[in-house]
């Protein structure tokens, strides 16, 4: 049986941001795919995480049990995490990047972000989401990091006036942002706790989170690492909120890793 890896970004970006990982897997067998509202084939058409389990079970409805290897990134982590709870046959493993079981700071989980910020970006990104989107992405880094060509090229590609259709073949040209459906998945992260499913996750994950991160606190995953049965977390000490992208390597590293002892 030949595996499956499965990408799934994060929130208001897309299947771009994992090229390099996918490029450093050669042969591998993978589907880069993008969420509804973000270039995907479906909308995201309620505050759930329903519409982005849908896109994902397009790719996945043909494949045989225990033959996927599922990787998300923040939002596309939280998505996963929900298909594998679900679909508890489909999956082999999980590897999942800044990842959080809610988004929201609770008094019982002080690791996510404080309710009236969120709220204050749900009314923000309906007034003008692409200058929210702006102040939005940097955010991804660390002053460092920001610094690096690599988070260079990540807010370049999802700059004011972002992304646009593309007629043909136009270079540096990528699918349209659905801005409604975006703030729809926003709002989604908004109601999202996933802390009572993650006893149902039994295959082996891997967990991968910037020490830095301010989008999901490292707390988030360590969390995940004590409530999962079969789960153990690297921690990239200096990187934000997306260590695939500004260390590279250390992370094709630990995933391949990962992926050679499965």
């Amino acid at each position: 049986m030949v595996d499956t890896i499965i990408f799934v970004h994060g929130w208001a970006t897309d299947s771009a941001i994992w090229g390099k990982t996918v490029a450093a897997l050669n042969s591998a067998r993978v589907v880069n795919l993008n969420l509804p509202g973000h270039g995907g084939r479906l909308k995201w058409y309620e505050p759930s995480l329903r519409p982005a389990i849908d896109e994902i079970a397009l790719y996945t409805s043909g494949l045989s049990d225990g033959s996927i290897i599922g990787v998300g990134w923040s939002l596309g982590a939280q998505a996963l995490l929900s298909m594998a709870a679900i679909e508890k046959k489909k999956f082999k493993a999980l590897v999942l990047v800044g990842a959080t079981p809610c988004f929201l700071e609770k008094d019982d989980f002080p690791w996510g972000q404080p309710r009236a910020l969120v709220k204050k970006m749900l009314i923000d990104m309906k007034k003008d989401a692409s200058s929210t989107l702006e102040r939005f992405h940097p955010l991804n880094f660390t002053e460092e990091e920001a610094k690096t060509e690599a988070a260079e090229e990540f807010i370049k590609r999802y700059r004011f006036p972002g992304p646009v259709d593309c007629a043909g073949e136009v270079p540096g040209c990528f699918p349209a942002f659905d801005y409604a459906g975006i703030t729809t998945a926003l709002e989604s992260l908004y109601n999202t706790d996933l802390r009572e499913i993650l006893k149902e996750i039994s295959v082996p994950v891997l967990l991968i989170h910037g020490g830095k991160d301010v989008v999901t606190p490292i707390g988030a995953s360590r969390f995940l690492e004590s409530r999962m049965k079969v789960a153990s977390l690297t921690v990239f000490e200096d990187s934000g909120h997306a260590p695939f992208i500004t260390e590279p390597e250390r992370f094709n590293r630990a995933f391949k890793g990962f992926l050679a002892i499965l």
